[in-house]
């Protein structure tokens, strides 16, 4: 039950085993399986199968084969104004399609959960919740009534409200915290870029290719020209 509330529940955005297990943990859950229990629940989730994103990867080891010809090209590259926005709603619209399933209709009804959801899941750049950065405590989620968590068993209405803005006196060093690490993330994520960047220059009167597929100037079959 705590496997399908957190994976797909009110609280659930259809995310990985890692994720689902990560959050396990930190809302206080622990059995000795439960890495193994989660990675099998989710493998055999219908609506996860039916909306998997399709697989770019090799299929097949590479067998190079050397044709002794010189190719000449060029490319541009696009810089992404905002990446993580477009990560965002990638994961909200993958989110409302496993709900859906076969539906193809009720998107409206689910996006109050699945906003819910992404916003109650801990994040690895920040390593917070935007819940939690925003009120300062974690919230609470179904599964937690069902199955009690530490912080439930020891819930005391007299001192929920003191507690609480307790958590709100330190909610700007979580946020501050959380701003550091999100910066670490991403230099470590141009590092890895920059490794793979080769660059180019170019003046005024230089001779390039041009991308076949974007002007389609010759015929783009299978034994088409990638440049012209």
């Amino acid at each position: 039950m705590i496997i399908d509330e957190v994976h797909k529940g009110s609280c659930g955005l259809h995310s990985g085993w890692r994720t689902v297990t990560e959050r396990i943990k930190r809302l206080g859950y622990y059995w000795p399986r439960m890495y193994a229990d989660t990675s099998e629940r989710i493998r055999v989730c219908q609506e996860c199968q039916l909306h998997a994103p399709v697989s770019r990867a090799p299929q097949h080891p590479m067998i190079p084969i050397d044709l002794n010809i010189k190719q000449h090209f060029t490319s541009v590259a696009y810089p992404q104004a905002n990446g993580q926005c477009e990560v965002t709603n990638r994961d909200i619209v993958h989110a409302i399609n496993a709900r859906l399933g076969m539906k193809h209709s009720g998107w409206v009804d689910e996006l109050p959960k699945v906003l819910w959801a992404h916003r109650t899941t801990h994040k690895n750049s920040t390593g917070e919740t935007p819940f939690s950065l925003v009120y300062g405590s974690e919230a609470v989620i179904p599964a937690e009534i069902t199955v009690p968590t530490e912080r439930i068993l020891s819930y005391s209405e007299g001192e929920n409200d003191e507690r609480l803005l307790a958590n709100l006196n330190y909610a700007e060093e979580r946020r501050e915290m959380a701003a550091i690490r999100e910066a670490a993330n991403k230099q470590r994520i141009a590092k890895y870029y920059d490794k793979r960047v080769r660059a180019r220059t170019y003046k005024v009167g230089d001779l390039v290719w041009r991308d076949n597929q974007a002007s389609r100037a010759q015929n783009t079959g299978k034994l088409g020209p990638n440049w012209e």
